[in-house]
């Protein structure tokens, strides 16, 4: 949605036309996207962007400008290929425990018997943190509260394991 990060990319962008660069581009674009028939089609064709600029947009109201070499020198997070698979084990067997973390260790969220939280869905994980989105019973009218915020881990998780290892001290912290 409208509050989560994205980044635009500006740059030059040309058409592959060697075998070699298309058949490495093909392999690269197969190990991401494994059921992408349409490779094969007539009218497909290959680009390669060279990146001149980068906008990070954070969400609401937080905007910056990343350099080419902090473009390049961006490795992928350690954690993010995993998050999907922790947040729906997270969410489908343990919510109770996403709701006591969100409860003990965000301000203004403790356990409130007169709008206690109702739903903690876990939207993604990462080697930082995790972004809920919180369900309080009373809202405005007859809706409930929902909204999403950023649960931070104690320290960086370093791979799956760690993660299990920040959520469970943040689970008997709270």
């Amino acid at each position: 949605g409208a509050a989560d990060g994205r980044v635009n990319l500006m740059g030059s962008v040309e058409l592959i036309k060697g075998d070699q660069d298309k058949a490495k581009a093909r392999e690269i674009y197969l190990q991401k996207h494994p059921g992408a028939f349409w490779v094969d089609f007539g009218d497909f064709n290959w680009f390669r962007m060279s990146v001149e600029k980068v906008r990070f947009v954070g969400g609401f109201a937080r905007a910056g400008a990343v350099t080419q070499d902090e473009y390049l020198a961006a490795k992928p997070d350690a954690v993010s290929e995993f998050g999907p698979k922790i947040a729906a084990h997270m969410n489908e067997d343990h919510m109770p425990a996403t709701i006591a973390m969100v409860q003990g260790n965000v301000p203004g969220m403790e356990h409130d018997p007169e709008n206690p939280i109702t739903e903690a869905i876990i939207t993604s994980v990462d080697s930082l943190g995790m972004y809920v989105k919180v369900t309080r019973e009373k809202g405005i009218g007859f809706l409930p509260q929902s909204f999403k915020l950023r649960l931070p881990f104690p320290e960086v998780a370093k791979d799956r394991k760690d993660v299990k290892v920040r959520i469970m001290e943040m689970t008997n912290a709270a």
